[in-house]
C-alpha cells in the first residue's frame, strides 16, 4: 500500500469517527416526534390540530405541546445529522416545522411571543445552513478520496484546502447557533444543555479532523516583516523586507507575499532563499492607522499552510495630488444624463496602482454622484440630473474625498447650464349626463417630449376653491371623482387642475374644463319641475289664445296700443318685475302671433336692465316656437337632450340658451348682461332654422 493511500485510510477513519460533526451528535436522545394515534399528558392528541381546540384553558396547553414539538424536531434534526442523513434532518425543520411554529404563534400568550416565534425560527435557519455546510464537507471529503485513489496529488491539495476551509466556516456557523440556543433557552426557560454540548463536542472532533487533514497534506509557513523605519510618511515611500520559510526552515520562494495598511494593500515576491523586499508609500491610510501585515495566502495546489505577521507603524503627512476634468456635460434638462470624466494625479507616486480613490461630484452644495478611480487615476462619474435642481448656471465640483487620508483632497470645477422642462397637463370629464351623481376626472401629466412624470401632486379646484389633491400614477396617470352637487353656479363651474412644480426643473401647467351646473340634488330638481310647470301652463294659456276671435285680438292690441306714455313704462316695469319668477308667472298680456310679444319682452327686458327676465321669455318664446313632439311635462334639459338628438347642428346653441335659462330661474347669481344678450340673438336662427317642426 503507498503513502498516499495510507494516509487516506487513516483520513477516512477520522471522517468516519467525527462524520456530522456538524450538530447534536453527543445530544441525549430527545422525545420522539408523536404518531397520529399517540398523545401526550396534559396536551391535546397530536392528530387533532391545535388550532381547532378551544375548550377554556386549553391554549397554555396547545402553547406548550406545540413548544416541545418544535424543541424536538430541533434535536431530531441534529441527530439525523450525525447520522448523516441530511434530507431527514432538512425535512425535520420544513414546511411541518413552519406550520408548527404559525400555530404557536397564534395561541401562546405573553408579550415576548413574537420574539421566541422569531428565535425559534433564526434557530431552524442557522441550523440549516450548518446542514448544508456539512453535507458540503462530506461532498468534497468523497472527492478528496478519489483523488488520493487516483494519486492526483495538487487535486488532493486542492480539496484538503478546501476541507480545511469548510470546516472553519462550519466552527463560525456552529458558534452562532450555540448563540442562537442560549438566547432560545433564555426566553423559553427550556434546557439545550445537552445539545449545545453535542455541539462543541462536534466542533473540536471537526477542528482536531481538518488539523490532521492539514498536517498531512501542507506544511506550516512563517512570515516576517520589518520597516526600515517606524514612522512611516506619506511624501516618501519607505523599505520593507522579511522572510518566508515553511516550520522546518526552508525558505518558500517565489511566493506572492501581502504588505497591508488597512485596506491600502501591495504584493511583493520572494526570492530564492524566501526573502522579499519592496518599499511601500501610503495612499490610502487614515493618518490614526497604527499596524502593517504581511500575510502569505498560498494558492490551492500549493503545500503549503497560510501565515501573517504584523508590525507597529506610525503615518505622518499628506501627499498632494491633482484632479483634472477632461469631459464633462455643459448643459442638461430633467431626466437628462449627466457626465463628467477625468484623472486624478498623486505627486511623486510611481509604480503604485491608483485604483479606489473616491471621487465625488456636486452640484452646488449637492451631492449627486460619487465613484472612485481606476488604476492609472482616472475616474467618470455618470448620473442624470436631479428634478430638485432648479433652472440656473452652476458651478460643478469633482471632488476628491480624501479627508482623513494621506491622500491630499483637491477639487476640481466646470460649468453647467440646467434648462427648464415643459410640462403638459390632460383632463377630461364624463360630463355629458348633467343627471349623474359624480364627475369622473382623468387625465394625464407628461414632459413636453411625452415622457411620464410619475408620483407628482396635482392640485384640483372648482372656481377659485381647492378640494382635492391627486397623485399621478406610473404611468403618468391620475384621476378622481366630483360631486355633481358641489357644481352649482357659474363660479364653480370651471375645473382646474394645476401642477406646481416648485423648486423643480420642471415648468408648471394647468389644465381647465367647463362642467355643466348641477341637476342632481333633489331639493333642486323640485324647483325645476316647478319651473317646468309654469312653463307648460304658459304654453297651454298660449295655445287657448289661438282659438279666440280675430275680435278678440283687435281690441286686446286696442287697449294696448291706445295707452299712454306712463302705461306702456308700467307695463315695461311689470314685465321686468316678474322676469325673476318662473315663465308661468309671465303676464297674460300676450299676443298669439307667432309668439312675437315673447320675443318683443325679452328684447324690451334687455333694454331695461333685466337679463334675468329677458332669458325667462326668451325660453318661453323658444319653447312655444317649435311644434315638437316633446312631452310637456320633460324639464328644460330632457328637452335639450331630446332637440341633441334630432338637430345636432344647433345644439350648443339650444344648450348655451337651457343653462341660461336655468340660471336665471333658479340661480341666486343672476344672468350677465352678455349671456342675456347672447341667448336673445340666438332665439330667431333656433326657431327658423331647426330640424324640428315649428308651429
Amino acid at each position: 500500500m503507498s503513502r498516499r493511500v495510507r494516509r487516506f485510510a487513516v483520513f477516512a477513519t477520522v471522517m468516519l469517527l467525527v462524520g456530522g460533526v456538524a450538530v447534536g451528535a453527543g445530544a441525549t436522545a430527545p422525545a420522539p416526534i408523536e404518531s397520529g394515534n399517540e398523545t401526550a399528558p396534559d396536551s391535546p392528541p397530536s392528530h387533532q390540530n391545535p388550532t381547532n381546540v378551544t375548550e377554556s384553558g386549553d391554549s397554555q396547553q396547545v402553547a406548550r405541546y406545540l413548544n416541545s414539538q418544535l424543541v424536538s424536531r430541533l434535536n431530531a434534526s441534529a441527530l439525523a445529522v450525525s447520522d448523516e442523513e441530511y434530507a431527514k434532518g432538512q425535512q425535520l425543520l420544513g414546511a411541518d416545522y413552519d406550520l408548527l411554529l404559525e400555530q404557536y404563534g397564534a395561541v401562546a400568550a405573553g408579550t415576548d411571543t413574537e420574539q421566541i416565534v422569531t428565535r425559534f425560527n433564526l434557530t431552524r435557519e442557522q441550523q440549516r445552513e450548518i446542514i448544508n455546510k456539512a453535507q458540503q464537507l462530506n461532498q468534497t471529503a468523497t472527492l478528496y478520496q478519489a483523488a488520493v485513489r487516483n494519486g492526483d496529488d495538487e487535486r488532493a491539495r486542492a480539496l484538503a484546502r478546501d476541507i480545511v476551509e469548510n470546516a472553519s466556516e462550519l466552527n463560525a456557523s456552529t458558534a452562532t447557533l450555540n448563540e442562537q440556543y442560549a438566547n432560545l433557552e433564555t426566553q423559553t426557560n427550556l434546557s439545550f444543555e445537552t445539545t449545545q454540548e453535542a455541539i462543541v463536542t462536534n466542533q473540536r472532533r471537526l477542528t482536531q479532523a481538518a488539523g490532521a487533514i492539514a498536517s498531512r497534506e501542507f506544511t506550516e509557513t512563517n512570515v516576517s516583516v520589518q520597516t526600515a523605519q517606524p514612522n512611516l510618511s506619506a511624501a516618501s515611500p519607505t523599505q520593507i523586507h522579511g522572510r518566508l520559510v515553511a516550520a522546518n526552515g526552508t525558505p518558500v520562494t517565489n511566493a506572492t507575499v501581502e504588505i497591508a495598511v488597512g485596506d491600502d494593500t501591495i504584493t511583493t515576491q520572494t526570492d530564492s532563499v524566501g526573502r522579499y523586499t519592496t518599499s511601500y508609500q501610503p495612499l490610502l491610510v487614515s493618518s490614526n492607522i497604527s499596524t502593517l501585515t504581511a500575510s502569505y495566502r498560498p494558492a490551492s495546489g500549493d503545500p503549503f499552510l497560510s501565515s501573517t505577521a504584523t508590525t507597529s507603524i506610525s503615518v505622518t503627512g499628506q501627499q498632494p495630488s491633482t484632479l483634472s476634468v477632461t469631459n464633462a456635460t455643459t448643459s442638461a434638462g430633467f431626466g437628462d444624463p449627466l457626465r463628467v470624466s477625468g484623472d486624478v494625479n498623486i505627486h511623486s507616486v510611481e509604480n503604485r496602482s491608483l485604483a479606489g480613490l473616491p471621487v465625488v461630484l456636486q452640484i452646488g452644495e449637492r451631492k449627486v454622484a460619487t465613484g472612485s478611480t481606476t488604476a492609472n487615476g482616472s475616474y467618470t462619474l455618470a448620473t442624470t440630473l436631479p428634478e430638485t435642481i432648479a433652472p440656473g448656471e452652476y458651478t460643478v465640483r469633482v471632488r476628491l474625498a480624501a479627508d482623513g487620508l494621506t491622500v491630499a483632497p483637491t477639487v476640481a470645477m466646470t460649468q453647467l447650464t440646467v434648462q427648464s422642462t415643459p410640462t403638459e397637463l390632460s383632463v377630461e370629464t364624463n360630463d355629458t349626463e348633467t343627471d349623474s351623481e359624480n364627475i369622473s376626472i382623468t387625465g394625464t401629466l407628461t414632459t413636453d417630449t411625452g415622457d411620464p412624470l410619475a408620483d407628482r401632486t396635482l392640485q384640483l379646484q372648482l372656481g377659485s376653491v381647492p378640494f382635492k389633491t391627486v397623485r399621478t400614477d406610473s404611468t403618468g396617470q391620475y384621476q378622481a371623482t366630483i360631486d355633481r352637487a358641489s357644481v352649482q353656479d357659474e363660479d364653480t363651474r370651471v375645473l382646474t387642475v394645476q401642477f406646481a412644480a416648485s423648486g423643480s426643473n420642471l415648468e408648471s401647467s394647468t389644465a381647465e374644463q367647463t362642467l355643466s351646473l348641477s341637476a342632481t340634488n333633489p331639493g333642486r330638481q323640485l324647483v325645476l319641475v316647478a319651473g317646468l310647470l309654469f312653463v307648460l301652463i304658459m304654453g297651454g294659456l298660449l295655445v287657448i289664445r289661438e282659438q279666440f276671435t280675430t275680435q278678440w285680438a283687435q281690441l286686446r292690441n286696442s287697449v294696448s296700443w291706445d295707452t299712454d306714455d306712463k302705461t306702456e313704462t308700467s307695463v315695461n316695469t311689470d314685465e321686468t318685475e316678474a322676469g325673476r319668477l318662473a315663465v308661468a308667472d309671465i303676464p297674460d298680456e300676450t299676443t298669439s302671433a307667432d309668439s312675437m310679444s315673447l320675443r318683443e319682452r325679452a328684447q324690451n327686458a334687455l333694454n331695461a336692465g333685466d337679463p334675468d327676465a329677458a332669458v325667462q321669455f326668451a325660453y318661453a318664446a323658444f319653447r312655444n316656437e317649435i311644434r315638437s313632439p316633446i312631452d310637456r311635462s320633460q324639464t328644460h334639459w330632457e328637452v335639450y337632450n331630446q332637440w341633441r338628438a334630432t338637430d345636432q347642428s344647433e345644439a350648443a346653441a339650444v344648450r348655451q340658451l337651457t343653462t341660461a335659462y336655468e340660471q336665471a330661474t333658479f340661480a341666486s347669481e343672476p344672468v350677465s348682461v352678455e349671456t342675456a344678450q347672447k341667448v336673445v340673438e340666438l332665439l330667431p336662427s333656433l326657431t327658423e332654422t331647426s330640424g324640428l317642426p315649428q308651429r
